[in-house]
């Protein structure tokens, strides 16, 4: 096995993308601090993340299609792909951005991970849900036992790598499910609190991790007939909510925990996220409204979270490798240049959407007065011709009804 490929559908690409680069809780406070990303290495059909995101969420929401992404993680074998070799990491993206053009005529994003638990590289692939040549959603290669698995098979092999000889499914991790879940919603938020959990070096073994659970706001129960189900307070209604652990991902059952337990005591490494200690506890980002950008709000939530008043969103990430293969310097990014594309952005939608609703209550406005028109004729022609006319009128019109074409 060199190389093995999942995929699901993702309901937000904002969602997705922004924690590909960023991550979120601590982890996305100290990215747009210091103006850093989570890309090894990083590509895309598209000039800038946002537009990618913008282009996404704008044929997602004129077809009305449910997946505005398919997302997909290639996943590299930790003896063919070594997270501190660049050349390694490179070949990851040159893999991943060669399966988003084999497998779709579709625009891509790409980026790669050296941060996940095994320390194993993996390329997180975005592919909006809408097939340029066709103009419809995408159907071709969006499952992976109908036709993904075996392409990919096909791609190591020309690029020189071994198959996997018994192709299994693997079974998705949490970066991967989390985006079939409703942004900043119950289970995604949920999710991510068990998950940063999880990363915690602390967590040894169960009575540990429920500890950190614990300090992060979330409780594990455990029966026989469930299995283990987590809980927390919901934002929506204060009450406390539960999801079992496999209805998130396997990756949160009592065997996938154990499997994290024994890395970490094995390792004394994070899993999942880079940098991450004691220190890092529960700071839960707000996205926002994902259908657009609003930089006052996410001023607020910087503050909130201890951010400078630097932060935003950078979109000129580089075709190119990423902090973890030139170094920080060359993963900066212009914040400044980012600032001014999304205050566009946002001028431009709201222009948009200014237009939309005049043509919207002028239509409105033509409607009703047509209708007046309509009331006014038929009230003047009753009072000329008097209630027996406007009978045979009637009588008129349902002879006419009659002598239409047979329809069947």
């Amino acid at each position: 096995m060199s190389a093995t490929v999942n995929i699901s559908g993702g309901v937000s690409a904002r969602s997705g993308v922004m924690y590909a680069l960023y991550g979120r809780g601590q982890q996305y406070v100290d990215n747009m601090k210091r103006g850093t990303n989570r890309a090894a290495a990083y590509a895309s059909s598209m000039g800038s993340p946002e537009e990618f995101i913008a282009y996404a969420e704008g044929m997602a929401a004129a077809h009305g299609r449910k997946y505005e992404t398919y997302n997909l993680v290639l996943a590299g074998d930790p003896k063919v792909f070594d997270v501190n070799r660049p050349e390694d990491l490179k070949k990851m993206l040159g893999l991943s951005v060669g399966l988003a053009e084999a497998a779709f005529s579709a625009e891509y994003l790409v980026v790669i991970h050296d941060d996940s638990k095994g320390q194993h590289v993996h390329g997180h692939i975005y592919v909006i849900n809408h097939d340029e040549c066709t103009g419809k959603a995408l159907k071709r290669n969006t499952s992976w036992t109908r036709g993904l698995r075996q392409l990919n098979d096909e791609l190591l092999v020309e690029a020189g790598y071994e198959p996997n000889a018994d192709p299994q499914r693997a079974k998705p991790d949490w970066e991967l499910r989390r985006e079939e879940f409703q942004p900043g919603g119950f289970e995604q938020t949920l999710g991510d609190l068990v998950y940063e959990s999880l990363a915690d070096p602390r967590c040894l073994d169960r009575p540990a991790f429920e500890q950190v659970l614990e300090e992060n706001g979330v409780r594990l129960r455990v029966t026989d007939r469930d299995g283990w189900t987590y809980s927390m307070r919901r934002d929506d209604n204060g009450k406390w909510g539960r999801k079992k652990a496999s209805a998130l991902t396997p990756e949160f059952t009592a065997e996938g925990t154990q499997q994290i337990f024994d890395y970490h005591a094995q390792k004394g490494v994070t899993h999942g996220v880079a940098g991450h200690d004691e220190a890092c506890r529960r700071a839960a980002v707000d996205y926002g409204d994902v259908g657009g950008v609003d930089l006052e709000a996410a001023r607020r939530r910087a503050a909130a979270l201890e951010a400078d008043e630097d932060c935003g969103r950078p979109d000129d990430l580089r075709e190119s490798d990423g902090p973890a293969a030139g170094g920080p310097a060359e993963a900066s990014v212009d914040l400044a240049a980012a600032r001014a594309a999304l205050e566009a952005a946002a001028r431009r939608r709201d222009e948009e959407q200014d237009h939309r609703d005049r043509e919207d209550a002028r239509s409105r406005r033509l409607a009703a007065e047509q209708q007046r028109s309509r009331e006014a004729a038929r009230w003047v022609v009753s009072a000329q011709v008097g209630p027996g006319r406007a009978l045979d009128d009637d009588q008129d019109r349902e002879a006419a009804r009659d002598d239409g074409p047979e329809l069947g």
